[in-house]
């Protein structure tokens, strides 16, 4: 890890691309005084001046260069440790991820397997493995690169299509699958939990359904908030590990590999995506359904390390996995541009209660806002007054945690809440491309960043990308098949997962102790 700071330069910048979420869930470089490391490791006593680190608990992070060079029993060692010659005790990423927190998130999973030299080592590497490489680009991520060069988000899609293909990826997905999939399945869970609690909210941890889709409110909610909310959570895959369970499901037998040979790398807006990626329950056996998760901005690096032409370079159809390689000419989107979930299952909810559609497909929910822009709500009424139906979104902690507040003193009621840590959601995401940096020559910023969410929103509904119903794409009834529906062991296999409370409350002092990744 060392070498990687060498190489990457100061961490502050990296730890901030990080939405709230991660870096509010208690992820600091130090142990704190309730806290100290779930894994029983030996605690040397550090001479001259690390004894000022060992009054706070703070860690010595070993890199992979050093591995070897330290003894696992160092002079002064606590019982408990590794024999003196032995290899220094190893802490996995998920240790510290399954821990409230002694090193940085930032630390933990920007590693060699989360960066674009790995990326590029694996496709090197083809020829002499039986590698299948898979790059999904997320829609907010082809809309901000889009935005960054000038071009239509079609366009933009194609031409990284071309350009990854040059490389050797040998899939260049786009997410629409996903999150489709992942709408549906959140509309069945929502529906059954709506109609087995006849609509009330608060009962027997039933209502309100909190959407999972953001890894950042994900980890917050499990590291600070625990059992107090988790009851409440999705268990809906976000829209990419839906897509990385259907991938390294699907794929295998489509080309006669195992799941072990895909290689799924994903373009994603937010830095938070590569702790998801990390998760214990999202795997296809023993092999991880997402490889690799490279930020907006990592990727236009690795475009400008690679001198892509936005010009010139080839502009080819992208690729699905059940349509096949090159069948894909057209893009697709829905009204929200950081999943829709509310958008959708709202009024698939009220298509089932009235029995027909009521709001205009073709315009977005008349959503109602209650204390900024990113704290929005929209109810539907009885025939007899009462309302039926109460949905809302909350983007960013200070509306987050207004919902949280509502639900520990059981004033909750929203029935359904889309939650997003970005303020404005995942078109800001902390991995986005930050072009709000021009200014003119008196140093006066010329276009701030609430004008460029504008212009990226209305770059994400471009006349280009048609909107589609999910049900619209013919992947989804397919899928359905061969899952056997929504609700069978199947599915509940590939589309949903668990969340953990994470929120440790330890009594023990601080312990200096060295990390070996």
């Amino acid at each position: 890890l060392g070498a990687w700071r060498d190489r990457k330069g100061d961490m502050s910048a990296v730890e901030t691309s990080f939405s709230g979420g991660v870096r509010l869930a208690d992820v600091s470089d130090f142990i704190a005084p309730s806290q100290a490391c779930v894994v029983a490791v030996g605690t040397p006593e550090l001479p001259g001046k690390d004894e000022a680190k060992a009054k706070t608990g703070e860690v010595s992070l070993q890199s992979r260069a050093r591995r070897g060079q330290a003894k696992a029993n160092p002079k002064g060692a606590k019982p408990g440790g590794s024999k003196a010659g032995e290899d220094p005790v190893k802490i996995s990423l998920n240790d510290c991820l399954a821990c409230s927190g002694c090193v940085t998130s930032a630390e933990t999973v920007l590693l060699e397997q989360q960066s674009t030299e790995e990326f590029l080592r694996v496709l090197e590497a083809k020829a002499e493995s039986d590698r299948v490489v898979v790059v999904t680009i997320s829609q907010a991520s082809r809309t901000s690169l889009a935005s960054h060069y000038g071009l239509s988000p079609l366009e933009m899609t194609m031409r990284l299509t071309g350009f990854l293909k040059s490389l050797g990826a040998d899939f260049v997905l786009e997410d629409n699958t996903g999150r489709d999939v992942a709408l549906l399945a959140t509309l069945e869970e929502f529906w059954d939990k709506y109609t087995s609690g006849r609509g009330g909210v608060g009962q027997g941890f039933s209502l309100p359904l909190l959407t999972s889709e953001c890894p950042g409110w994900v980890l917050y909610a499990e590291k600070t908030h625990g059992e107090v909310v988790l009851p409440y959570m999705s268990k809906a895959r976000s829209a990419i590990a839906t897509l990385g369970s259907l991938t390294k499901k699907l794929l295998p037998s489509k080309l006669g590999v195992d799941a072990g040979s895909i290689y799924h790398c994903f373009i994603s807006p937010c830095f938070d995506k590569k702790l998801e990626a990390l998760r214990e329950d999202l795997k296809s056996g023993e092999f991880a359904d997402l490889d690799c998760v490279l930020a907006t901005t990592e990727f236009h690096n690795l475009l400008k390390m690679k001198s892509f032409a936005e010009q010139t370079c080839p502009a080819l159809p992208f690729d699905d996995i059940l349509q096949g390689p090159g069948t894909q000419q057209a893009q697709f989107s829905n009204f929200g541009s950081s999943g829709g979930y509310l958008e959708f299952v709202f009024r698939e909810c009220v298509g089932r209660l009235r029995g027909q559609a009521v709001f205009e497909p073709d315009k977005p929910l008349p959503l109602k806002v209650i204390r900024n822009q990113d704290f929005q709500e929209i109810s539907l009424q009885g025939e007899d007054g009462r309302v039926i139906l109460h949905f809302a979104l909350a983007y960013g902690f200070r509306n987050i945690q207004n919902i949280i507040r509502r639900i520990k003193q059981k004033k909750m009621t929203y029935h359904f809440v889309e939650i997003m840590a970005c303020p404005s959601g995942c078109l800001n995401g902390g991995g986005q491309m930050k072009d709000d940096d021009q200014v003119d020559e008196m140093g006066r910023r010329v276009i701030d960043r609430k004008e460029i969410l504008r212009q990226l929103e209305q770059l994400y509904h471009d006349s280009e990308v048609a909107r589609r119903h999910p049900r619209g794409n013919p992947n989804t009834s397919q899928i359905e098949e061969w899952l056997g529906g929504f609700k069978t062991p199947k599915a509940n296999e590939v589309l949903y997962t668990e969340f953990h409370d994470r929120s440790q409350k330890k009594n023990e002092a601080p312990t200096p102790m060295m990390l070996d990744f």
